[in-house]
């Protein structure tokens, strides 16, 4: 069956029912081969460029991954194959370090929305629009960290396209000269973290009426001037139990009728 493009159904590797409604949307091919083996059950689905797919179940709910790589505009293309094959809630985790100080070591972020600096949001809706996580997915990702007993912050993310370390300069030095002031407007207004996949896929996700969250741990020990590939295992924990979390809540909403969950439903 021909395809309407390259990456149709991610190489026609996916029919409907190969995704599950809940997805967990991460840069790496190999963060999504690892959180597959936290699953009680996983297999391959596809692997098509930069995006390799995984579903199984977890805690007893059904559940998906996909690696994006880097950069929006891939995950604007992963976000529109998977709203095609009936995902329709997605929580991003990655990992991030601070723009300045204003994490620790290992602390969480969870995004209640995004700085649109991003680029290919921009091809979607006009920029004053807002890129905003939903309400369900921040209070489940909470409950998660809460339950695992891992330190969080609630709050704004940064979302640059070319944002990265600041030592990084850039061919002749012109990045770091153009970022440095972006990365110190972001600090002064509150920005806790700086990240490059989060925003396209937030305002995606408003537009088509999905659900969407952000969670990112911060790897950077500056200590030992070094990122800690262990903080990895903590945000891909918090992501699982969130989502699990989150798909029980859906669980007590379609038994009661209800279309939004509440302190009171639970």
């Amino acid at each position: 069956m021909p395809r309407d493009n390259v990456h149709r159904n991610f190489g026609g590797q996916c029919q409907k029912g190969d995704i599950s409604p809940y997805v967990l949307i991460m840069g790496s091919k190999e963060r999504v081969r690892k959180i597959a083996l936290h699953w009680d059950e996983a297999h391959e689905v596809a692997d098509h460029y930069e995006f390799l797919l995984y579903t199984g179940t977890y805690g007893g709910f059904p559940i998906s991954a996909c690696s994006t790589g880097i950069g929006n505009m891939s995950v604007s293309l992963a976000m529109e194959e998977l709203a095609y094959l009936g995902a329709n809630t997605f929580l991003r985790v990655g990992v991030t370090s601070p723009l300045k100080d204003e994490l620790d070591f290992g602390e969480l972020v969870i995004a209640k929305g995004a700085v649109r600096w991003d680029g290919t949001s921009h091809d979607y809706v006009r920029p004053e629009y807002p890129a905003i996580t939903h309400f369900e997915v921040n209070m489940a990702i909470v409950a998660a960290a809460e339950h695992l007993g891992y330190p969080y912050k609630l709050g704004v993310v940064g979302d640059m396209a070319s944002l990265g370390p600041e030592r990084e300069d850039g061919y002749r030095r012109f990045l770091g000269k153009r970022t440095r002031e972006m990365r110190q407007l972001l600090y002064e207004t509150g920005v806790i973290d700086g990240t490059g996949e989060a925003a396209t896929m937030l305002v995606q996700c408003s537009l088509y009426g999905f659900r969407a969250g952000v969670v990112n741990v911060n790897s950077l020990d500056k200590v030992n001037q070094r990122w800690d590939p262990e903080m990895d295992d903590r945000v891909v924990q918090v992501g699982l139990e969130g989502m699990r979390i989150l798909a029980s809540w859906d669980q007590t909403k379609q038994a009661q009728n209800r279309k939004y969950i509440t302190p009171e439903i639970l």
